[in-house]
C-alpha cells in the first residue's frame, strides 16, 4: 500500500469515528431532551399533591377505569368492544408520600405504539397479571377504550397512581 493510499484510509477511518462519535453525542442529548420534556418530578407537601390529584380527578368523574384493583390488589382489566380510537398520548401523575414527589409523566402515542412490544402494554408494573391472557392490558384496549380514564390508585402503600388516555 502506497503513502497515498494509506493517507486515504487514515482519513476515512478519522471522519468514521468523528460521525459516529457526533451521532452518539446526538442520541445521548436527544434522550435527555425528550425525558425532560415529557417527565416532571417535583417535591411537594401531600396536601398540594392531593389538590392535583383532585383536579384531574374531576375531569373523569364518573368513569369507569378501564384498570380496577379488587380488594387483593389483584388488576382487573375491562376489555372494551367498542371502536379503535388512535391515541395521542397517555397521563401519569404519580405520589409518593414516603419521598414527598409528585411526577407527571407524558408519554406520545406513537412511542406508546412503539413501546408496546407484542401488542401488550406494561402501566405500574401492572404486566405481571400472571398466564391469563384475559387480564394482559394490550394497545388495542386502550385504543378502543379511547380517551380516558385508564387506572386511578388511592393511597397504595402510600402512593398514588392517575393514568388517562387522551
Amino acid at each position: 500500500m502506497d503513502q497515498k493510499t494509506r493517507k486515504t484510509w487514515i482519513s476515512i477511518l478519522i471522519a468514521g469515528v468523528i460521525i459516529v462519535g457526533v451521532l452518539a453525542v446526538v442520541v445521548v442529548g436527544g434522550t435527555a431532551f425528550f425525558f425532560y420534556r415529557h417527565i416532571n418530578a417535583t417535591f411537594t407537601a401531600q396536601e398540594n399533591a392531593d389538590m392535583s390529584f383532585a383536579q384531574e380527578r374531576a375531569r373523569f368523574a364518573g368513569q369507569k377505569p378501564l384498570i380496577e384493583l379488587s380488594r387483593d390488589e389483584e388488576p382487573v382489566v375491562h376489555h372494551p368492544t367498542g371502536p379503535r380510537r388512535e391515541l395521542q398520548s397517555l397521563h401519569a401523575l404519580v405520589y409518593d408520600e414516603a419521598s414527598g414527589k409528585l411526577t407527571h409523566v407524558d408519554v406520545p402515542g406513537w412511542l406508546l405504539r412503539l413501546m408496546s412490544g407484542g401488542g401488550r402494554v406494561r402501566i405500574a408494573n401492572m404486566d405481571a397479571f400472571g398466564d391469563d391472557d384475559q387480564a394482559k392490558l394490550t394497545m388495542d384496549d386502550l385504543e378502543r377504550h379511547g380517551p380516558g380514564l385508564v387506572m386511578d390508585v388511592k393511597r397504595r402503600r402510600g402512593s398514588q397512581l392517575l393514568v388517562w388516555t387522551e
